[in-house]
């Protein structure tokens, strides 16, 4: 009987190394270089903007975005990873569309964690509002309960 055991290391080692650069691939993704499938920009918010949806984005916000994207979405540099964490005001955030954030809200890559299972769909929507009301000016702002420290 013949030994296998060279051609189980070899399969191992190819398995072990696409999973180690496929992982290391997804942490070292810029906001520039995530993009969304073109399908996602045919999404359209299906709720109604109420008078609460900005301050219930705004605590959803400040329990899971803040740490990373500040108070204002400025985003903070982060030391345990080379992804960056995109300023809400840069123009490639800015031009992406509603349905586009919403897929990222989603899904997420990297070190920015997929929402689709700890929100609701309305949730991750009113987070869309969210990022959108703060890419604006503060003083444009339309957030009822906005403050510069959150």
């Amino acid at each position: 009987m013949k030994d296998r055991r060279p051609i189980r290391s070899v399969i191992l080692l190819i398995c072990l190394s696409t999973l180690v650069l496929s992982f290391t691939g997804t942490y070292d993704t810029q906001p520039q270089d995530w993009k969304a499938p073109a399908w996602a920009d045919t999404l359209y918010n299906p709720y109604h903007i109420e008078p609460l949806t900005l301050p219930q984005a705004q605590e959803i916000y400040n329990l899971y975005c803040i740490s990373c994207h500040g108070s204002q979405g400025e985003g903070y540099p982060l030391e345990h990873t080379s992804q960056q964490v995109p300023d809400f005001k840069d123009d490639v955030l800015m031009s992406q569309s509603d349905g586009a954030l919403y897929w990222k809200l989603r899904e997420g890559k990297g070190i920015m964690p997929g929402f689709k299972s700890k929100l609701s769909d309305e949730q991750q929507w009113q987070l869309v509002e969210y990022i959108r009301d703060l890419s604006k000016p503060f003083h444009l702002q339309k957030n009822p309960f906005k403050s510069l420290n959150n």
